[in-house]
């Protein structure tokens, strides 16, 4: 083995409070969503799509509906992780760090462009796409 790939949310950070600023920001201005969203929202949702997310988060809006209020959610997402990071486990940068004497590290995610970018930009790690 010379290579470990990491997934990003849940396993290195922690970026729920971040996304649920962004998210409740588009939520609150909109009139059909009767209620913000919570943390416990959203860990229900780690590794959905798109439309997984909104119909879980959305359940009694029309599809036309969740996917407008979704696509408004990530487009504001993406900044807001790059104001706002998440929040680093504890040790992963010691224990990447170790890790990278001996092995090639890689992160994946199922998130939209420019989200490990954001990630990227408000960590200390050193990361080459």
């Amino acid at each position: 083995m010379d290579s470990i790939i990491f997934d990003l949310d849940g396993t290195i950070w922690d970026s729920i409070d971040t996304v649920l600023m962004a998210w409740n920001s588009v939520v609150e201005e909109n009139e059909k969503v009767k209620r913000k969203l919570t943390r416990r929202d959203f860990e229900g949702t780690m590794g959905l799509q798109m439309d997984g997310i909104s119909s879980k988060l959305f359940p009694n809006l029309d599809l036309n509906t969740r996917t407008k209020i979704i696509k408004q959610c990530f487009e504001i997402e993406g900044k807001y992780i790059e104001e706002h990071g998440g929040v680093l486990f504890e040790n992963v940068e010691v224990s990447l760090y170790n890790l990278s004497k001996k092995y090639n590290l890689f992160i994946v995610s199922n998130c939209q462009q420019g989200y490990i970018g954001g990630f990227s930009n408000t960590i200390n790690l050193r990361i080459t796409f």
